[in-house]
């Protein structure tokens, strides 16, 4: 590094000074740790506005489908996992994409011819849908005869049966019942996923739902636990989920919520709960008002086509009564709520 080269100086965390290095000379003392990046560039960290890394780290531990290319490096993978694993209750985990199979919803029977009778459930990279083997439908209870629930859809053959795709809250029919991750495996999951994000530049991000989802584990005390032994060394706005089995009367649940982390954050600690934790703040509320359109379950104002261009009896779904949203955002704002994301996109 030349007298003359670009520095920047930081002190706790801020930048006091920008200019030569022999400028910069000046402000460096006996314990100043000095980088040289050799002509490289620094970057300001970048901030994501919506992730899910503690759902992501346990996929990372689990039979992580990220980047298997098509459906025969999924298989690959899920096959590999089970062998690997042979004393698991359940084979789970997530990360296929709905273009690598047919239509975009990949059958039971595949997934059956690589984990025989075991149960397995398995997200899609999205989290909008989730992929079953025929043991898993099995085991809950889901046939011919079982209605598609108010928030999702079951894709189904000819007759009616369940096909292995499930859309939306229908994924939660099968997704309740997969053993949750312990809290240590939580908490290892998101110090991973930390660790994937910092390599890629992302110090700070929105963590899109922080509640429970889809049969994920509610990461909010993961969250506390992290700030508060000094392993969250990003910033985290923790989005709370509005569970839209309920209505209205939620919103003090969700205000308590905020107020949790916003103690732990000014290290006053409630009763049984961890110390300081101000790397974390839940200033958000996330409506999750309808689903995607690449599974037909985005909300249109006319029904979406089929094949040849007929329009369907299908216009999606719609999560949140419209009049209702309104009633629900209005409060959270005069609750101290900053923002409230009434879509999912």
């Amino acid at each position: 590094m030349t007298a003359a080269s670009p520095a920047v100086a930081v002190r706790d965390g801020r930048i006091v000074a920008v200019g030569g290095a022999r400028e910069m000379r000046d402000l460096t003392g006996p314990r100043t740790e000095v980088v040289d990046l050799r002509g490289r560039a620094l970057l300001p960290g970048f901030q994501d506005a919506h992730v899910h890394p503690a759902f992501a780290g346990v996929t990372m531990m689990r039979c992580d489908l990220a980047g298997a290319g098509s459906a025969a490096g999924a298989l690959a993978r899920i096959g590999g996992y089970a062998r690997e694993h042979p004393d698991l209750e359940w084979i789970s985990g997530s990360g296929w994409s709905m273009e690598w199979f047919p239509g975009g919803t990949p059958a039971r029977e595949l997934l059956d011819s690589v984990v025989g009778a075991r149960p397995a459930y398995l997200t899609n990279r999205d989290g909008h849908g989730a992929w079953a083997s025929s043991r898993a439908l099995e085991l809950a209870g889901l046939d011919a005869g079982t209605p598609d629930p108010p928030d999702g859809r079951i894709e189904r053959t000819a007759d009616g049966s369940p096909q292995g795709t499930l859309h939306e809250g229908a994924a939660v029919l099968i997704g309740r019942l997969v053993p949750a991750p312990t809290p240590a495996e939580s908490g290892t999951g998101l110090l991973r996923a930390q660790q994937h994000l910092h390599r890629l530049g992302i110090t700070a991000w929105q963590d899109a739902i922080v509640g429970d989802y889809l049969g994920h584990a509610d990461p909010l005390p993961v969250y506390l636990a992290a700030a508060a032994a000094g392993q969250l060394t990003a910033r985290v706005e923790g989005a709370l989920w509005w569970d839209r089995g309920r209505g209205g009367e939620q919103l003090d649940d969700l205000l308590s919520r905020r107020e949790l982390a916003a103690r732990a954050a000014a290290g006053q600690p409630g009763p049984g709960q961890l110390g300081r934790a101000d790397r974390f703040r839940a200033n958000t509320v996330k409506i999750m008002q309808d689903g995607v359109a690449e599974n037909f379950t985005a909300g249109l104002l006319k029904p979406y086509l089929d094949g040849c261009g007929g329009q369907t009896g299908n216009s999606g779904l719609s999560y949140v009564d419209p009049a209702e949203l309104r009633e629900h955002v209005t409060p959270a704002g005069r609750g101290g709520v900053r923002r409230a994301l009434p879509r999912h996109r």
